[in-house]
């Protein structure tokens, strides 16, 4: 079993008056620094009040036969990370471009 933190970053599409009045009513909810944003399966929005910019800290666990190497497990958990961030931003209603994920390997931090 090998854990990945991964940061997906982008930026919001085009909003609607409304869309934008939501985010910004719930900003202080999904500041990075006052929310405590944390890594999570499911992921954990984080955006400011300029409602440009967003990201998701997720994390994600890749079995052994998931992936043949720390070269595949890394990609394997950049597109579900991709994937993770996409699903929730879609189910919000919200459109987005330029998802880029980064993250970690937290066996590499630990050794």
């Amino acid at each position: 079993m090998q854990i990945f933190r991964v940061i997906v970053r982008g930026r919001f599409g085009p909003l609607d008056p409304a869309q934008r009045e939501g985010l910004v009513a719930t900003a202080a909810d999904h500041d990075l620094v006052s929310s405590g944003a944390t890594f999570t399966a499911g992921g954990t929005l984080a955006y400011d009040g300029r409602i440009d910019f967003f990201s998701y800290r997720i994390e994600v666990r890749i079995g052994d036969d998931d992936a043949d190497g720390p070269a595949a497990a890394r990609e394997v958990a950049f597109e579900r990370a991709t994937a993770v961030a996409a699903a929730d931003l879609e189910r919000r209603g919200l459109t987005w471009r330029h998802l880029e994920p980064t993250g970690t390997n937290m066996a590499d931090v630990w050794n």
